[in-house]
């Protein structure tokens, strides 16, 4: 029988070194409340440890985990450290993958979810499984835009930034199509390469 693993490793930035005390108090504290508490199993599916990266003033908390992850309770346990302002007011990404001991079918995937960490909200989030459904089944738009397209609406945008008047261009069409799709609710892909 097949095994199945969910792996990630992320730090959370954490306000101050007493923060990350506290943090990691407050994950034992949550572990002690069993099955009944906020995390999906009396395991808890991640590890978290006080690292403080070389030349940096930045506390960090590591939360890791090689085998079977929960994502679930990454995020309740982040959500429970916004909660108690011990994070940092910025934003926060947690990258996975699911990987199997054996090449079985829809046994592999992955997803990210970025979080504001001032507010506790979810920015935004992905499924790959969800992500290639979509393309596959051609429910999910994908525009092409080449190299040159790209930096005439990079160029186009920072014009308009700095309140210099723009004509647009060609290259601004499939951007503004992408745009329009997802504003109907659509999920879109723009492809391409930009300037270097």
């Amino acid at each position: 029988m097949p095994n199945h693993y969910t792996k990630f490793s992320t730090l959370l930035p954490l306000c101050s070194a007493k923060a990350g005390i506290l943090a990691l108090e407050l994950l034992e504290a949550m572990r002690a409340e069993g099955a009944d508490g906020a995390f999906e199993s009396d395991s808890v599916g991640f590890e978290a440890e006080a690292n403080e990266p070389p030349d940096s003033e930045l506390q960090h908390l590591w939360i890791h985990h090689d085998e079977r992850g929960s994502i679930e309770d990454v995020l309740t346990f982040v959500y429970a450290c916004c909660e108690k302002k011990l994070t940092l007011p910025v934003r926060w990404s947690l990258i996975w993958t699911g990987d199997c001991s054996k090449p079985c079918l829809d046994a592999y995937c992955g997803g990210a979810i970025v979080l504001d960490l001032a507010t506790g909200k979810e920015i935004a989030s992905l499924s790959l499984t969800n992500w290639a459904h979509q393309i596959e089944h051609s429910t999910h738009q994908v525009f092409d835009v080449d190299r040159e397209a790209a930096a005439q609406a990079h160029d186009c945008v920072m014009q308009n930034q700095h309140g210099e008047a723009t004509s647009e261009t060609p290259a601004m069409l499939p951007i503004r199509t992408a745009l329009a799709a997802a504003a109907f609710g659509q999920t879109v892909t723009i492809s391409g390469v930009g300037p270097d």
